[in-house]
């Protein structure tokens, strides 16, 4: 019987050295595949890390550069309406001159045009009365009619009317005014 029995014991020892090797070779394996998974996952939370950073970077950049868009349309916003500010000042100051500078300014006007423009002169209501010596010594006669402009002159051919106001010259040399403007107030 002792011989069944060391048999027995030798089949339960070698059943229990498979079984442990079985099953530290399993966990060999687990250990291998949960490495595995981990060197992946950590890859992968690496990449996301990675892209999560570019895309953050890429946002930051797209923020800063839409800012200073913002500031520099603000800016030349800003410039433009100090412009427009100059030339009406520059327009309400000519034609606020005092009578006698007002009609020279105006009388130089006159010497400088053709008369084959016309010789026939409309003014504002305000203006009759002190451009009408300048505008007979200049070879022009006044017209009864008189314009809804705030300064400077028109002169009438006939059917046609040249519009010489502060306000037409302006609006026709406003890009070359705000030029030399912006020269002088920004440079």
């Amino acid at each position: 019987m002792n011989d069944g029995k060391i048999i027995i014991d030798k089949i339960i020892a070698d059943a229990e050295e498979a079984v442990n090797k079985t099953i530290a070779e399993a966990k060999a394996a687990a250990d291998e595949i949960l490495k595995g998974y981990e060197d992946k996952a950590a890859k992968e939370t690496a990449r996301s890390n990675k892209l999560v950073a570019d895309e953050k970077q890429r946002v930051t950049e797209k923020q800063l550069s839409s800012a200073e868009m913002n500031s520099k349309m603000l800016a030349l916003s800003e410039k433009q309406k100090l412009l427009e500010e100059v030339i009406e000042e520059a327009e309400k100051r000519l034609s606020d001159l005092p009578d006698e500078e007002y009609a020279s300014v105006i009388g130089s006007m006159l010497s400088s045009m053709d008369k084959k423009l016309g010789t026939e002169v409309i003014v504002s209501e305000k203006d009759k009365t002190r451009l009408a010596d300048v505008i007979s010594k200049n070879g022009f006669t006044l017209s009864d009619r008189t314009a809804d402009i705030e300064g400077g002159l028109i002169i009438r051919n006939g059917d046609i009317e040249y519009n010489y106001s502060f306000n037409s010259i302006i609006s026709i040399e406003k890009e070359e005014i705000q030029q030399l403007a912006a020269k002088i107030l920004f440079d």
